[in-house]
C-alpha cells in the first residue's frame, strides 16, 4: 500500500533571494524527473509558477544554435577553400601541360641544331641561293639561345605564386608563350633546314643538267667531228674520182670527134667537163661540215654528169667492135675504185655472179671488179698511162670485148694468197680462167686479171 507523503509547509513567508542567489542563464541546477508525467522542474520550483522561470532554457538553446551556425559557417568556408584549391590544381595541370610541350620542343632543338649544322656544312657553295643558308644560320643561333633557356616555374596549387585564380591566368599566359616560342622556333628551324635542302637539291639538279648538257654538247661535238672526218674523206674520194672523169673525158672527146660523133653530144660532154674543172678549182673551208658536204655534192654531181655524157657520146659511134660495144648489150657488175660503173657481156656477168656467190660464202666478203669492159677511149688512156708493155694495143684487149676483169690487188689477189689461189682453182668451173701469160712466170704476171672463156 502506497502512502503519499506531503513535505511539511514552512511556517511564515519565504525568504527573499539574495543577489548571489539569482539564477544564471547557464545554471546547471539538477532537476527532478517525474516518471509519471515526464516533466522536469528545478528542485523547489512550484509547477504553478509563471513563464519567467523558462528563460534560462531559451538562452541555452539560442547559444547552442549560434554555436551550430558558426560550425556550419566554418565548415562551409573550409569546403569553399578546398574547392578553390582543387580548381587551382586542375588549372595548374593545363599550365604544366603547356610547359611540357614547350620543354619537349626545346629538347628537340639540340637534334635540329645538329641537323642544321650538318646541312650547312654539306651545302656550302652548293645552293642556288646563299640567302637560305644565311637564314638557316640565323635560326640556328636563335635556337641555341633558346635551348639554354629555363622553362617557367609552376608552383603547387596554394603555394606562393599560385594562391588565387588570377595567379593561374598569369602562369598560363607565361607557359603558353614559352610553349609557342619553343614550337615556333622548332618549326621555323625545320622549315629553314628544308629550304636549304631544297636549294641544295636544285643546285645538284642544275649541276646534273649542266653536266648532261656538257656531255650532250661533247657528244654532239664528237659526232660533228666524226661527220666532218667522214665528209672530208668523202670529198677526197669524190675529188679523186672527178679528176679521173675529167681526165678520161678528154680522151672521149678526142676519140669520138675522130670517130664522127655528133657535135651536140660532144658539146654536152664538154660543158659537163668544164663544170667538173670548175668544181675541182672551187675552194672549201675544210673545218666546216656544211661547206665540205656542199663541195662534195657539187663534185659528185659533176662527175656523174661527165660519165653519163661520155656514155652518150660513145653510143653514137658504137659499131660492135672492140671497145665500141653498145651499152644496152652489157650488164653492170659493180662500181670501180674510180667511181665508174663497170660492165661485162651479160653471159660473162652472170657467170661472174655465180663465182662471186661462192667466193662470198668462202671468204665472207664480195668479189669486186676493179675494171671490166674498157671502151676504146679508156684503152687509149691506159696505153698512155702504163705503156705498150703493160697493156694491149687499143682495139685488141679482152677488156674491149667485155670478157675480162681486173680484181683489186688489196682484196687478196697476189700470188700465193688464199683469195687468188681459190679463184684461180674454182673460176674455171664457171668459165672464168686465169690466162697462162698472167700466171707466175707467164711473162706478164697479173694475179688480178681473169678472162671469160665460156662455160665448159
Amino acid at each position: 500500500m502506497s502512502l503519499n507523503v506531503e513535505p511539511p509547509t514552512p511556517a511564515g513567508p519565504p525568504p527573499e533571494p539574495s543577489a548571489t542567489d539569482a539564477p544564471s542563464p547557464f545554471d546547471t541546477t539538477p532537476v527532478a524527473v517525474l516518471a509519471s508525467s515526464g516533466s522536469a522542474l528545478p528542485v523547489g520550483t512550484d509547477k504553478r509558477s509563471d513563464g519567467g522561470s523558462m528563460r534560462p532554457l531559451f538562452v541555452f538553446l539560442i547559444a547552442a544554435a549560434i554555436a551550430l551556425v558558426g560550425s556550419i559557417v566554418f565548415a562551409l568556408v573550409h569546403a569553399g577553400g578546398q574547392r578553390e584549391l582543387e580548381q587551382l590544381a586542375d588549372a595548374r595541370t593545363d599550365v604544366v601541360h603547356a610547359v611540357d610541350e614547350g620543354r619537349t620542343a626545346q629538347d628537340g632543338l639540340a637534334d635540329q641544331i645538329a641537323a642544321a649544322e650538318k646541312t650547312l656544312a654539306a651545302s656550302e657553295g652548293k645552293v642556288t641561293d646563299d640567302a637560305v643558308r644565311a637564314d638557316l644560320a640565323g635560326h640556328v643561333a636563335a635556337a641555341r639561345e633558346l635551348g639554354a633557356m629555363k622553362p617557367p616555374a609552376v608552383p603547387e596549387a596554394g603555394a606562393a605564386g599560385l594562391e588565387a585564380p588570377e595567379d593561374i591566368d598569369a602562369l598560363e599566359a607565361q607557359a603558353t608563350e614559352w610553349a609557342i616560342t619553343m614550337r615556333t622556333t622548332s618549326t621555323t628551324l625545320e622549315s629553314a633546314i628544308k629550304d636549304v635542302q631544297v636549294s641544295y637539291q636544285q643546285w645538284q639538279q642544275a649541276r646534273k643538267d649542266a653536266q648532261a648538257t656538257a656531255q650532250a654538247e661533247a657528244e654532239q661535238a664528237k659526232q660533228a667531228a666524226a661527220q666532218l672526218t667522214t665528209a672530208q674523206a668523202q670529198l677526197t674520194s669524190v675529188t679523186d674520182q672527178l679528176k679521173i672523169s675529167v681526165r678520161d673525158s678528154r680522151y672521149t672527146l678526142d676519140w669520138t670527134a675522130d670517130a664522127g660523133a655528133p657535135a651536140a653530144v660532144r658539146k654536152t660532154l664538154s660543158t659537163h667537163r668544164a663544170e667538173g674543172e670548175a668544181a675541182l678549182a672551187a675552194g672549201v673551208n675544210t673545218s666546216k661540215l656544211n661547206s665540205v658536204k656542199a663541195l662534195s655534192q657539187r663534185r659528185e654531181a659533176a662527175r656523174v654528169a661527165i660519165e653519163a655524157a661520155a656514155w652518150d657520146a660513145r653510143a653514137t659511134v658504137a659499131d660492135g667492135s672492140n671497145g665500141r660495144l653498145a651499152i644496152d648489150s652489157l650488164c653492170k657488175v659493180g662500181v670501180g675504185p674510180e667511181g665508174q660503173d663497170q660492165y661485162l657481156r651479160c653471159d660473162a656477168a652472170e657467170a661472174w655472179k655465180k663465182v662471186g656467190e661462192q667466193f662470198q660464202a668462202k671468204f665472207g666478203k664480195p668479189l669486186r671488179v676493179e675494171y671490166g669492159y674498157r671502151p676504146y677511149d679508156w684503152q687509149l688512156q691506159a696505153l698512155d698511162e702504163f705503156g705498150g708493155g703493160q697493156v694491149a694495143a687499143p682495139g685488141t684487149s679482152n677488156h674491149g670485148w667485155a670478157l675480162a676483169v681486173d680484181v683489186p690487188v688489196d682484196d687478196g689477189f697476189r700470188f700465193g694468197q688464199p683469195e687468188y689461189e681459190w679463184l684461180a682453182a674454182n673460176g674455171p668451173k664457171a668459165g672464168w680462167h686465169h690466162p697462162d701469160w698472167a700466171r707466175a712466170g707467164g711473162g706478164r704476171e697479173e694475179p688480178w686479171h681473169f678472162e671469160y672463156e665460156g662455160a665448159g
